[in-house]
Formats: structure tokens, C-alpha cells, sequence
């Protein structure tokens, strides 16, 4: 057990030691760059601007950051007007394992929207980071707001009852839902541990990922890898999760006020 646990966590290190590609550039604000800043959340912060896109992470986010690249890789979406970019974990970076809280993420959201109220907003989260959008919407819904909210779910998993309904926050105007159905990887653990949403039905868009059928890369569809389930398109066709988005961002006008 002792050697299983060190081969586990030898694997882990490698695995966060591996060199990523530079962010893209113009993003604003500027990703934290090194092996200890891109483990440190960029919350969002409280400036005018015109859209927010919010990036949420699971629960082995901050040591293999598969969604981090995702943050760092996703270009600007096409809106109008001044996007801020953020990255935060599913807990909001407590480190609690036994709470999912997100109140940070309800704090700097609620800072931000009550300097731009007529901002839009765009949340995406992957595996604990889709309940915890969902969760930190739920008790927002409070909040004087007249733009529109985007949420993108990627294999999202539950681990407090509050967020196991797989309900669709009030304040959400669009919602798209990637998962991997109806075969998993054998490295989907945390899905299984947790308990995946699969398919939603109030979600806009649900999008299957066959983890028996393989991505463009030759890698087969799995939960620990969001990037090609936002990316690319179900292999059954049609369009990506990616692709829904920006055609979203026109048609609600996001960032045009």
C-alpha cells in the first residue's frame, strides 16, 4: 500500500512538473505564471468592466491543473467591451475537503456585479467546479443584475446535498452540459466517488463523451481531461461546447450594451 501510495504521488508530481504552454496573450488580468503561481487563484476583481468569465476548478485541480490550462488557453471570447478573466478551485481555495463552500466566489461576484450591474457574466466549471457555479448562483440570486449569465458544465460532480439536484440556478440564462456517457475512463475515480449529473435535463445543451472513443489527440474521452470535452465536438458530431459558447455570446448580445 505504502509503494502504491508513493508511486501515486511520484505520478502527481510529474504530471505538475510537465512544462505548459505560455497563456495567450492580452488575457486580462494577466495569469500568474511558475510552479507556485499557477497554483494561486486569480479571483475576480472589483473593476469596471463589461463581462466577467469565471473558470472553476475540481478537486485535484490545484496540483495536476488540467482546467488552469483551459484558463490559460481558451481565447477571448468574442463580446464587446472589457473582459476580465478569473480562476478559482472548487472550495474557493479553503482546502476544506469536507465543505464545498464557494463563498469567495459568491464574494467577489457579488463585489464585481455591484459595480457593474449591467455586466454579463460566463462561468465555467469543471467536475466539483460545475456544482460549485451552480451553487454560488443559488445564493446570488439576491443581487440587483441586468445582464446575462452563461454557465458551461464540464462532467460536473456533486458532494454536498444542496448541489446533488442538479438544479439550474435561477439567474442563469444559458447553460451548457458536457459529460462522459456512457462509458468512463478507468481513470474517472473522482466521478464515480462523488457522483456525476450526466445528462441535465434543464441544461440548454447536453453533449455526450464516450469514454470508449478517443479525442484528437488519441486519448480516450475521460473526466480528468475537461480541455478536449470543451474543445472539440461530441463524437457523434455536431459542435463543441466552445463553439455553442461563442455562438451564445452573439446571440445575447454579451459584452453590447
Amino acid at each position: 500500500m505504502r509503494t502504491q501510495l508513493l508511486c501515486l504521488a511520484g505520478a502527481l508530481l510529474l504530471a505538475s512538473c510537465a512544462q505548459p504552454e505560455p497563456p495567450l496573450a492580452g488575457l486580462e488580468p494577466t495569469p500568474n505564471s511558475g510552479f507556485v503561481g499557477r497554483r494561486k487563484q486569480l479571483p475576480l476583481p472589483a473593476e469596471k468592466a463589461d463581462v466577467a468569465v469565471i473558470f472553476v476548478g475540481g478537486f485535484t485541480e490545484q496540483v495536476l491543473l488540467h482546467f488552469r490550462e483551459v484558463y490559460e488557453q481558451m481565447p477571448p471570447l468574442p463580446c464587446k467591451g472589457r473582459q476580465l478573466r478569473a480562476y478559482y478551485a472548487w472550495d474557493s481555495g479553503t482546502g476544506n475537503l469536507l465543505f464545498h463552500s464557494t463563498w469567495k466566489l459568491q464574494r467577489d461576484l457579488r463585489a464585481f456585479l455591484r459595480l457593474n450591474p449591467a455586466a454579463d457574466v460566463v462561468l465555467l466549471g469543471h467536475s466539483y467546479g460545475g456544482s460549485a457555479i451552480m451553487d454560488a448562483l443559488r445564493q446570488l440570486d439576491d443581487v440587483p443584475h441586468t445582464g446575462k449569465v452563461l454557465v458551461v458544465t464540464l462532467d460536473p460532480v456533486s458532494r454536498r446535498e444542496r448541489s446533488k439536484p442538479r438544479e439550474r440556478a435561477p439567474m442563469v440564462d444559458f447553460w451548457v452540459n458536457a459529460y462522459c456517457s456512457p462509458y468512463r475512463n478507468v481513470r474517472d475515480v473522482a466521478a464515480w466517488v462523488g457522483g456525476p449529473w450526466a445528462h441535465c435535463p434543464q441544461a440548454d445543451e447536453n453533449m455526450a463523451y464516450s469514454g470508449r472513443q478517443r479525442d484528437a489527440e488519441g486519448k480516450r474521452f475521460a473526466h480528468v481531461h475537461p480541455e478536449p470535452m470543451l474543445m472539440e465536438p461530441p463524437p457523434g458530431g455536431g459542435k463543441s461546447p466552445h463553439e455553442v459558447l461563442r455562438e451564445a455570446c452573439v446571440r445575447f448580445n454579451i459584452g453590447k450594451k
